[in-house]
C-alpha cells in the first residue's frame, strides 16, 4: 500500500509545483512565472528564510502562555484526527496551556466572525485557503518568519507554503489538503446497469452525467438524483465544472473578472436545467449543509462530497456505497483545491507559544499522524515521496490521491487569490435566484456575477 500511494502522492506533489503560483501577495494574481523566475524566486525565499532561521534557535514560549484555538470539525474523522493530533502536542509541550475550541463545520465562520467583532480573537485558528484573503489584506496576520524551524519550513511544498505568504512574510503554515470525488449507492448503480469509471480520464461526461441522473431519479423515483457539499457558502467547490469546461473567474493577470464566456453561460444554463428537472436539490450554494445526509438516508442516488466524509458515510451507510473520480469534459478533468492552513492573531500576548504550535502541527510526523487519521492529503514532500498508510479506506484514498493531482492550476490560481472570498460570496448570492426558481436566465446570471465580481475586485 503504502508505495502505491507514494506513487499517487508524487503526482500530487509535481502537480501543486504548478498551482497556486501567484502566492496571493496582492490584489490581482499574476499569470505564472517562467521556470527561471520560479527558480530564482524559490532561491531568495529559501534564503531568506535560512537567514532569519537563526532567530529561531531555541524559539521558547513566553512564561504562562495560554493558547486558544478554534477549529472546526468536518466528520468523525476530522475530530479524531485532531484528537490524536492535540492530545500528542499537549504531551510534548505542558509549558503551554492550549485551549483548543471545536466548532462545527456549519457554524464555524459566522461564530468566528461574531468573535472578532467583538474583539475577541482567538490566538491561533484553522481557515481555507480560499478565505484568507480578507484576512491578509486587513493585515492581522501574525508575521511568523523566523519564528518556524527550517526543517518544516523545507518539507513543505512550495506552493501552499506561497498561499500563507502575503508581502514578503510568512503569514502561517498549510497544514493539508483534500478534494472532493463522487459517492455513489452501489446497489442502485448496479441495478440500472450504469458504467463506473475506471480512471481519472474515464469519468462521465457532463451529458453522461445528466443522462445517467435522469434515469436513477425515474428508476428509484427519487425528489433529486444528486447533489454537492457545495452549499453553506462553499460554492467554490462546484467550480471545477466551470474550469472543466474550460470556463474561469479571473483573466491570466489577475486583474478582470472573465466570466462572460460561452464557457461560463454552457455551465449557468446546466446548472439551471439540473435544478429545473428536478436532477439537483433548488437549493442554494448559501444553505444549511445537507447533503450527505440525503445521500446516506438514500434520498439521492450519488454526492459530490470530500475524502474526510468516507468516515461519515461508513457509519451512517455502511457498505452502500463507494467512490468514483469526477466527471469529464473532452478528457479534462479537475476538482476542488481543498484543505487548510494555520495562523495566528497579530495583537496575541503569545506570539512564540503560538508559532510553537503551528509549527509543531505542521511537522512531518505530526501531519502524517494527522493525515493517516483524518484522510487529508499531505503537503509535506518528504510524506508524499515516502506514501502513507491510511488507517482506513486504502481503497478510496487511492481515488482521492489520484483525484488530487488533476486541481487545475487556473483554478487553484484564482482560488487563492487575495479577494476570492468576496468573488465567491458574490457566486453564491448571483446564482442564487437561477438556482432556486431560475427567475434569473443563465444569461442575466452571467452579467450579473461579471458587473458585481468586477467592482469587488476594483475596491
Amino acid at each position: 500500500m503504502k508505495s502505491k500511494t507514494g506513487k499517487m502522492l508524487a503526482a500530487v506533489l509535481m502537480m501543486s509545483t504548478i498551482v497556486l503560483t501567484a502566492g496571493c501577495s496582492g490584489k490581482s494574481t499574476p499569470p505564472p512565472a517562467a521556470a527561471g523566475q520560479t527558480e530564482a524566486k524559490a532561491q531568495e525565499t529559501k534564503a531568506t528564510a535560512q537567514t532569519e532561521a537563526a532567530k529561531e534557535e531555541g524559539l521558547k514560549a513566553e512564561d504562562g502562555a495560554v493558547i486558544k484555538f478554534a477549529y472546526w470539525e468536518g466528520s468523525p474523522s476530522d475530530t479524531a484526527a485532531w484528537k490524536a493530533v492535540l492530545d500528542r502536542f499537549r504531551n510534548d509541550h505542558p509549558e503551554i496551556e492550549l485551549v483548543a475550541e471545536a466548532y462545527p463545520s456549519k457554524t464555524f465562520r459566522d461564530q468566528l466572525d461574531t468573535m472578532i467583532a467583538g474583539n475577541e480573537w482567538p490566538d491561533v485558528m484553522r481557515y481555507t485557503y480560499q478565505r484568507l484573503g480578507k484576512f491578509k489584506e486587513a493585515d492581522v496576520m501574525l508575521d511568523l518568519t523566523g519564528k518556524i524551524s527550517q526543517e518544516t519550513l523545507d518539507d513543505l511544498i512550495p506552493a501552499y507554503k506561497e498561499a500563507l505568504t502575503y508581502d514578503g512574510k510568512l503569514v502561517g503554515l498549510p497544514h493539508h489538503t483534500d478534494t472532493i470525488a463522487i459517492f455513489y449507492n452501489k446497489k442502485m448503480f448496479e441495478e440500472a446497469g450504469i458504467r463506473i469509471p475506471k480512471n481519472s480520464t474515464d469519468g462521465w461526461s457532463l451529458e453522461e452525467l445528466t443522462d445517467i441522473s435522469r434515469k436513477l431519479k425515474a428508476e428509484y423515483d427519487l425528489d433529486t438524483a444528486f447533489s454537492g457539499i457545495w452549499e453553506n457558502g462553499n460554492g467554490y467547490r462546484f467550480l471545477p465544472l466551470l474550469y472543466m469546461n474550460g470556463g474561469k473567474i479571473l483573466s491570466d493577470d489577475g486583474t478582470q473578472i472573465a466570466v462572460n464566456s460561452p464557457e461560463t453561460l454552457e455551465i449557468l444554463t446546466m446548472l439551471g436545467d439540473w435544478t429545473k428537472e428536478g436532477l439537483m436539490p433548488k437549493a442554494s450554494f448559501q444553505q444549511d449543509a445537507q447533503t450527505n445526509m440525503m445521500f446516506s438516508a438514500q434520498k439521492t442516488a450519488f454526492v459530490f462530497a470530500g475524502s474526510w466524509h468516507t468516515t461519515f458515510m461508513d457509519e451512517n451507510f455502511k457498505d452502500g456505497w463507494a467512490v468514483t473520480y469526477m466527471p469529464q469534459v473532452n478528457g479534462k478533468t479537475t476538482s476542488d483545491l481543498g484543505g487548510n492552513g494555520l495562523f495566528a492573531y497579530k495583537e496575541t500576548k503569545y506570539p512564540n507559544a503560538c508559532a510553537i504550535f503551528i509549527d509543531y502541527i505542521a511537522r512531518k510526523d505530526n501531519m502524517k499522524l494527522f493525515c493517516e487519521e483524518g484522510n487529508f492529503i499531505p503537503v509535506s514532500q518528504s510524506l508524499i515521496a515516502e506514501g502513507l498508510e491510511f488507517k482506513n479506506f486504502p481503497e478510496e484514498m487511492k481515488i482521492f490521491l489520484e483525484i488530487a493531482a488533476t486541481v487545475d492550476p487556473k483554478m487553484a490560481q484564482d482560488e487563492t487569490s487575495s479577494r476570492f472570498q468576496q468573488l465567491n460570496v458574490i457566486w453564491c448570492e448571483q446564482t442564487e435566484a437561477l438556482i432556486v426558481n431560475g427567475s434569473v436566465s443563465p444569461e442575466d446570471t452571467m452579467k450579473n456575477l461579471e458587473e458585481k465580481m468586477q467592482e469587488a475586485l476594483d475596491e
